[in-house]
This record gives structure tokens, C-alpha cells and sequence, in this order.
């Protein structure tokens, strides 16, 4: 479990900056998960995120009622 802000350790004010070799490694590792169908691009992502908020909006400009914001 991740230590409260207020309880943060030095390290995790400066956290380590990985060198050449270990951001290979990262990104060997990525394109072997995209490769392998384990991981979906961004792009993918984006555009299945923008289709349910078209779904969304067509549903509410339908009719469907929206919910009341109540103020204090």
C-alpha cells in the first residue's frame, strides 16, 4: 500500500531515472505484448472510448432523463 502525502519518502520525491539499456528493455517488452495481442494500442483505445461516448450522448439527447444536480 502506497504511503499517505503526507508520509512520502524521499525516493519517491526523485524517483530513479531508468538508463538506456532498462528503457530498451521496456520498450522490447511492449512491442512483444503488442505483437503477441496481450496489449491494444492507444489509438485503439481512443477510438472505443470516443464510440461509448457517442452512445452516450445519443441515449441522453433521446429522452433519456438526465439526473438532477443538487446544490448546497
Amino acid at each position: 500500500m502506497d504511503a499517505p502525502p503526507h508520509k512520502k519518502l524521499a525516493a519517491d520525491w526523485n524517483p530513479p531515472i531508468p538508463g538506456e539499456a532498462e528503457l530498451l528493455a521496456a520498450l522490447a517488452r511492449s512491442e512483444a505484448e503488442l505483437a503477441a495481442g496481450l496489449a491494444v494500442s492507444g489509438d485503439d483505445v481512443i477510438r472505443e472510448l470516443d464510440e461509448s461516448i457517442a452512445r452516450m450522448e445519443a441515449k441522453r439527447a433521446g429522452g433519456a432523463p438526465r439526473r438532477a444536480v443538487t446544490r448546497r
